[in-house]
């Protein structure tokens, strides 16, 4: 006949078991490995810098060759080359800041580049990258954080009222 096991027998094999399996899991994982850092990311912003100097180029040659009758449109293309200049020099702001500092040295700059000297852009063509300029910096917004939203956002709405003052 079976005996029936006491209250103690089954204690101690619960402990010796618990026991056992903790012993094994603090001694059976690998020692943790060093995972490489991730690459440093491009800051979605500096393209968005990028754009903005190359409508403000494009603002103030299509301004330079305005049709000498056309003074006001001279002006607010003028303005717009004014006002997507600062735009840039905003977004280039905003990296530097984020970026804070790269292998322990500050960044002080973004690096910018620059073409030769092209055909003066028409109006549609300032028009146009404004209107892509308005939607790359909206949707840019949406994902961004609270800052850099508000940074998109009036950078959007900038390039809008542009439009329609062009228009």
């Amino acid at each position: 006949m079976p005996t029936t096991p006491s209250r103690r027998v089954l204690l101690r094999s619960a402990l010796a078991v618990g026991a056992a399996g903790l012993v094994a899991a603090c001694t059976a994982a690998p020692p943790p490995s060093t995972p490489e850092p991730p690459a440093p990311a491009v800051d979605p912003l500096r393209a968005l810098a990028a754009a903005a100097r190359a409508d403000a180029s494009a603002a103030a040659s299509a301004a330079a060759s305005a049709a000498p009758g056309t003074p006001e449109r001279a002006a607010a293309l003028g303005a717009v080359a004014a006002e997507r200049t600062a735009h840039a020099d905003a977004l280039d702001a905003e990296v530097v800041r984020a970026a804070g500092t790269v292998d322990g040295t500050p960044v002080t700059a973004v690096p910018t580049t620059t073409t030769g000297a092209a055909a003066p852009a028409t109006l549609a063509e300032v028009t146009a990258a404004l209107t892509a300029a308005a939607a790359a910096a909206g949707g840019a917004a949406v994902v961004a954080a609270p800052y850099r939203a508000g940074l998109l956002g009036s950078v959007a709405a900038s390039c809008a009222a542009a439009v329609a003052v062009l228009a």
